[in-house]
């Protein structure tokens, strides 16, 4: 590794960050970061991309590696295959069915195989950008072509600052500091062990007129809306990009026990009423329904559905049962 990197304030923070955590209690994007930032600016050295942007978009299209394609075929960039690739391939469900994407060995590999893919000739007037112009380069990458998403360069601009990606290619320390103490700025603290929002989601405007960073299904249901957890998804995923407390997250969902989420899943934004919706008194229980799965699918609390029916909290449930949901 060059000195001048490894003078970088980043290695002094994920220090600091170290000794204040347990690996074990580290949000997921920290310990990606943490994992594949090496090679993030080996990738850099090599072929002059911006070791921020590499971990940005592995961030945002790995879901900081929980995707099925970063666990199964070491594909963190979501490359499919073309006409002129030999190495291994996996089959995902994608934009059709069943699409072919590149399968690597290791991950090291997919981060290389994403460098040569900008290098095309597609994306030559990055390389006239700074290397530490973050902003510059991930506006440029969706006036290249690389997403549909309209929102793709903010959500890379907001991942990089929210966790200071940036200092990765800074070489003078004095011009890359964190930000105060008690900044209105989302930083990284070294006695706590996450990343939390500064407003907490009770504090910011209504769920309705927020914007969602992710192109997830929505949808309303006894009132509340929700969106429809992907693959690779999870409350910690969800909620730093819906800039909500995960806890708080959790808390609307009836997921406190430390519920994982399954693609599919409803995730609501904000508190569910204490009963269904008035059309539906009752339901019968069918085959796989948990209290949960019945409270996600109507809307409402789960402690409603044992109270209403007087069964005892975390009682499995009974295939056609009849339950009262109001």
């Amino acid at each position: 590794m060059h000195t001048s990197y490894m003078k970088s304030p980043f290695i002094l923070l994920v220090l600091l960050l170290s000794a204040a955590l347990h690996a074990e209690q580290q949000p997921l994007y920290l310990q990606y970061i943490d994992k594949y930032k090496d090679i993030a600016l080996e990738k850099q050295r090599e072929h002059k991309i911006p070791a921020s942007i590499t971990l940005a978009q592995g961030l945002l299209e790995s879901g900081a590696g929980q995707s099925e394609l970063a666990q199964k075929a070491n594909n963190h960039f979501g490359i499919k295959c073309t006409s002129d690739w030999k190495g291994e391939t996996y089959r995902h469900d994608d934009d059709k069915k069943q699409e072919c994407f590149r399968k690597y060995k290791h991950a090291s590999e997919s981060f290389e195989d994403h460098s040569r893919f900008l290098m095309r000739d597609r994306y030559k007037p990055l390389f006239s950008l700074d290397i530490t112009d973050y902003k510059g380069w991930a506006e440029g990458l969706s006036r290249c072509g690389y997403a549909t998403d309209p929102k793709y360069p903010q959500k890379l601009i907001r991942i990089i600052e929210d966790y200071r990606l940036d200092l990765i290619t800074a070489e003078t320390p004095a011009d890359h500091q964190l930000p105060p103490a008690g900044s209105t700025d989302t930083v990284l603290a070294a006695d706590t062990a996450e990343i939390a929002p500064v407003l907490d989601f009770d504090e910011r405007a209504k769920m309705d007129e927020v914007e969602l960073y992710m192109d997830h299904e929505s949808g309303r249901q006894n009132g509340v809306r929700y969106i429809v957890a992907r693959q690779g998804d999870t409350f910690e995923s969800l909620a730093y990009f819906l800039n909500i407390r995960e806890k708080t997250l959790r808390r609307h969902n009836d997921a406190a026990d430390g519920r994982e989420l399954r693609k599919g899943d409803r995730v609501y934004l904000y508190p569910k009423p204490t009963k269904a919706p008035k059309k539906y008194q009752y339901y019968y229980v069918r085959k796989g329904d948990t209290a949960w799965s019945i409270a996600q699918k109507f809307g409402f609390k789960m402690k409603t559905i044992y109270k209403l029916n007087g069964i005892p909290e975390g009682t499995p449930l009974v295939t056609r049962q009849r339950l009262r949901l109001r």
